[in-house]
């Protein structure tokens, strides 16, 4: 959307924008970029991710993968944004903790493995949230799994 400024007044697509409403139209454009969900809020400025695998059907650990790798870390953040879901009584393939400083910042497990149960559960503002996983997710933590580091 080009804006001009010429003289103290706002020009929107060639429209002249009254002062009250460039003031209104600066304040919703200011919200809107500093809003970030509960979730990005939580996870801003993590600094490490540990994630575990379970072995199928059991509570067992089979591997544990770390990284402190930012990219890494903001792409699984990025997975937990998917469209809430049920949640689903599957059992879960695993963990992922992230970290800020030493602290454990969030823990959330995930299930991956089996069709129609892929999500990730975590709590949030006090409540239990399960969101569904995408495709993307579901190939990333499988090529982790595999010994691949990819992303």
């Amino acid at each position: 959307m080009p804006l001009k400024n010429l003289a103290g007044r706002l020009y929107i697509l060639g429209a002249k924008i009254s002062p009250l409403r460039t003031t209104l139209l600066l304040l919703l454009v200011f919200l809107v970029s500093c809003s970030r969900s509960g979730l990005s809020k939580k996870l801003a400025g993590c600094d490490s991710l540990v994630i575990t695998f379970n072995a199928p059907n059991k509570d067992s650990v089979i591997q544990q993968i770390g990284t402190t790798e930012t990219k890494a870390i903001q792409k699984l953040a990025g997975f937990l944004k998917g469209k809430e879901t049920e949640l689903y009584k599957c059992g879960y393939d695993g963990n992922m903790l992230f970290f800020k400083g030493g602290r454990q910042i969030m823990p959330l497990v995930f299930k991956f493995r089996e069709e129609g149960c892929q999500a990730f559960i975590y709590e949030l503002d006090n409540k239990t949230v399960s969101t569904a996983m995408g495709n993307e997710a579901v190939s990333f933590l499988k090529s982790l799994l595999e010994g691949k580091n990819w992303y």
